[in-house]
């Protein structure tokens, strides 16, 4: 069913639920790609660990991104801080400031996760055809740049 976003810049009609269901089909995708691993990690200190990156970011910056409280993002991190995923060094800028950079086992961690999680959304792509997956590529990189 097409609906007008209301209240929203967006001036043509949006296929909502068709939107909705290709979400779905790509998180469905991305959660069985790293279904092995969600027992022992938690899909929140995942979500970190892919959000911290490989050059680190301070704890603020971290709680912004995951739409958190800094408190909550804090325990979070020192979750995983025990789980030996980051560690918590002085900025390099400021010594006054502390930068979150994963350790080795979460760099690993991290790429582990994108590889699967790019076979599993390879999979999914495989069905469309071109010119629906250029499409959807272009929607996606301005749904990504409008995001920020």
């Amino acid at each position: 069913m097409a609906m007008a976003l209301e209240g929203s810049h967006v001036d043509v009609n949006v296929d909502v639920a068709a939107a909705e269901r290709g979400l779905a089909v790509l998180l469905a995708a991305c959660e069985r790609a790293v279904e092995e691993i969600s027992s022992t990690v938690p899909a929140a200190q995942l979500r970190a660990l892919m959000i911290i990156g490989q050059e680190g970011m301070n704890l603020n910056r971290l709680a912004h991104a995951l739409d958190s409280t800094p408190s909550a993002t804090s325990r979070l991190t020192d979750r995983m801080q025990m789980a030996g995923l980051l560690t918590r060094d002085r900025a390099i800028a400021s010594r006054r400031e502390i930068v979150l950079l994963p350790t080795e086992s979460g760099r690993q961690l991290a790429d582990w996760v994108r590889v699967q999680r790019r076979a599993a959304l390879t999979q999914v792509l495989d069905a469309m055809s071109p010119a629906a997956r250029e499409a959807l590529a272009r929607g996606l990189t301005e749904l990504a740049n409008g995001a920020l």
